[in-house]
């Protein structure tokens, strides 16, 4: 990959990035003040899923994160045990 091509990938995150962030501000702090019937309630979920859906996504997160630090640990006292025999 060229430079070029990573300055792509990277503008492109970036901007999804802004996008994604811009999305979730007004879902969650602004939507709450919307009335009901407003036709910009058509573009977002309910409200609540603006707490449910990142607090899963961090649940399983972490699940992943301290799984694979919980295996390279075990993994690494392995090879610890076999040097010293």
């Amino acid at each position: 990959m060229g430079t070029g091509t990573d300055k792509a990938v990277g503008a492109v995150a970036f901007f999804a990035s802004v996008a994604i962030f811009t999305y979730y501000t007004i879902w969650s702090l602004l939507m709450p003040f919307v009335d009901e019937g407003h036709p910009l309630r058509n573009y977002f979920l309910p409200w609540e899923y603006a707490i449910r859906i990142p607090l899963i996504i961090l649940i399983v997160g972490l699940t992943v994160i301290f799984t694979f630090l919980g295996l390279v640990m075990v993994k690494s006292k392995n090879k610890q045990d076999k040097k010293a025999k």
